[in-house]
């Protein structure tokens, strides 16, 4: 066997610990890397706070500005759109690894409390998108019917 052939044989064994990696990732073995348009949104990091009073919905997506961010509040589901820009690399000849992604994302949240829609606050700081959301009391959206 050539050297080159040697080279390519060893190229292709898989690392165990990369294979279990893509698998959790999402990319299992045989699984094509080409998606449907639909499936090329990404969704970033998230995590959901309930304290007394307000429901605290934090999402990790820096580098980006706070007017490329969407934050839509519809019922019992909060929407969190953007689209994140790749790297600019002028002159790059190889991307050896690229594990940032790039490009739209959205990610949706049921809200685990009733919530007030016109009390809502979001804040962006140092790549943290955190959003505030006021809990309605249950005095608030229960009523109770009087039967004649």
């Amino acid at each position: 066997m050539k050297p080159d052939r040697l080279r390519l044989a060893a190229e292709d064994e898989r690392d165990p610990m990369r294979e279990l990696h893509d698998l959790l990732r999402g990319d299992a073995p045989g699984k094509s890397r080409l998606r449907m348009p639909s499936e090329l949104t990404w969704e970033p990091p998230t995590d959901v706070v309930e304290t007394a009073d307000e429901i605290v919905v934090s999402v990790d997506i820096a580098g980006m500005e706070g007017k490329d961010i969407s934050v839509v509040t519809d019922g019992a589901v909060l929407r969190v759109r953007g689209t994140r820009r790749g790297p600019s690399a002028p002159g790059v000849k190889h991307f050896h690894q690229i594990e940032i992604r790039s490009g739209p994302f959205e990610r949706a949240v049921v809200l685990p409390s009733r919530v007030d829609p016109a009390k809502v606050s979001a804040q962006y700081t140092k790549g943290l998108l955190e959003v505030r959301i006021r809990k309605l009391a249950p005095s608030e959206y229960v009523k109770r019917v009087k039967i004649d």
